[in-house]
């Protein structure tokens, strides 16, 4: 099982610095679940990060699970999201009622998912919570966003009170992006450093649908999104994909 150390110590950088990815996808969601979304739908947050998505769930009047295996993140997601429950728990051997309306699972957070095997454990657990009609939808980064976004890749961040390099390459052998970063935190006349490595893979589009039908689900649709371009059908190209399924 993966150990969530790195996820803990990156809790406070991400919460500075990539919550905003929450703030667009919802209406993607919406329309996506379409009628399958209901109002005050129960929704289940996997993977939840820092909470900015249940933050947003919440004050749609939906009402949020959200569950990650770093008690850090959850940490922040509690103080993002105050009127969500949080749970800590791997999304691979997580068990709850079949309550759900829905789950959602976003932000590529099943790339950190290193094996088509535990990814399928996490669709029997997702389809396992669902209630009878429930919806599945989650996003994957594709092949081609490895092979364009993460060979060689360098960003440099610099605010008043922390500073941060990000590096990451892609290894097309292994099928992995491998990301390192430091960070340098301001304490009072001091910085702190924290050195933190994080692991993705890809999956063929082909597998991954393959995975879902295996755990019970059915009616799977697949969207691809990138900013700036609406829903539209999957391409070579594309560098997001959005999978769509339901609990018969």
């Amino acid at each position: 099982m993966k150990r969530y150390t790195d996820y803990d110590n990156f809790a406070w950088l991400y919460n500075q610095e990539w919550g905003v990815f929450a703030n667009n996808i919802f209406p993607l969601l919406k329309e996506i679940g379409g009628e399958n979304l209901p109002d005050k739908a129960k929704i289940l947050d996997l993977c939840c990060g820092t909470g900015q998505l249940a933050k947003i769930l919440t004050e749609k009047g939906y009402e949020v699970t959200g569950i990650d295996g770093s008690q850090e993140m959850l940490c922040f997601a509690q103080d993002n999201a105050p009127e969500a429950k949080f749970i800590a728990a791997d999304a691979r051997a997580f068990k709850l009622p079949p309550t759900f309306n829905a789950v959602f699972a976003t932000f590529d957070a099943l790339n950190h998912i290193m094996t088509l095997s535990e990814l399928l454990q996490v669709f029997k657990n997702v389809y396992q919570c669902l209630a009878s009609g429930g919806i599945f939808i989650f996003d994957l980064t594709t092949k081609h966003h490895f092979e364009v976004h993460c060979r060689d890749y360098v960003r440099i961040t610099e605010k008043p009170d922390y500073f941060y390099v990000m590096r990451g390459d892609y290894y097309e052998k292994r099928r992995t992006s491998d990301w390192r970063c430091t960070l340098f935190r301001r304490q009072c006349k001091t910085w702190q450093r924290s050195d933190i490595s994080l692991t993705q893979t890809h999956y063929a589009n082909a597998d991954v649908k393959k995975a879902l039908r295996e755990a019970g689900f059915k009616d799977i649709r697949v969207t691809a999104s990138e900013p700036g371009i609406g829903p539209h059908k999957p391409t070579k190209n594309s560098f997001r994909l959005f999978y769509y399924a339901r609990k018969p």
